[in-house]
């Protein structure tokens, strides 16, 4: 299989590897059907930020789930999923306040190489979204916005909640990209009665 791979600041490229399997029974393998680039890929693209060379990107991605580990019950092969970038147990105090990007027991914080074929996602069975029916019954654009809820979507509905945007308030959202648009959105959704961007 094929994905991405970080070579150095202006250069990626896909690289064959071999196709992932369960390592712990809380995974899951998932074919990848849309991914995306980040913000924040940009970044060390563009050699802002440091990042190991030579090695897999992409965080952003929507899938079909083709195994799972003895331990994932939420979800099954065949079903159609978000895949969030930060995951974690569900099970730990971070996580059960609502911070599972900084799970107690994820070795990784989120998951890297959704940018290619397959991907090994870890602690499936609390983080993975499911979507109703199969990708061929949404159209690209449906499909693209259920990519954006895998993290832009939520990094702006994030911002608006920790800023305890509520019925009535007057919001300002710093910058206007997607996730800033997204902040907008969520700001809305919760009811804020004047946005200015």
């Amino acid at each position: 299989m094929r994905t991405a791979v970080f070579v150095e600041p202006g250069k990626v490229e896909a690289r064959d590897f071999e196709h992932p399997k369960i390592q712990e029974p809380t995974d899951a393998v998932i074919k990848i059907i849309r991914a995306c680039v980040c913000g924040s890929d940009l970044w060390w693209f563009r050699g802002l930020d440091e990042r190991k060379h030579n090695t897999v990107v992409g965080h952003e991605a929507i899938g079909v789930v083709e195994s799972v580990g003895a331990e994932v019950t939420h979800v099954a092969p065949g079903d159609f999923v978000i895949m969030p970038f930060t995951h974690g147990c569900g099970h730990c105090a971070a996580c059960k306040a609502g911070f599972e990007a900084n799970c107690f027991n994820s070795k990784e914080h989120g998951s890297s190489g959704f940018q290619g074929e397959y991907v090994r996602y870890t602690l499936a069975d609390w983080s993975l979204v499911k979507v109703p029916g199969q990708p061929d019954d949404y159209t690209d654009a449906q499909l693209n916005d259920l990519l954006a809820l895998s993290d832009v979507m939520a990094t702006g509905y994030h911002a608006a909640a920790s800023a305890e945007v509520k019925p009535g308030d007057t919001v300002v959202v710093m910058g206007d990209g997607a996730v800033g648009l997204c902040g907008v959105i969520a700001a809305k959704l919760r009811g804020a009665k004047r946005i200015m961007r």
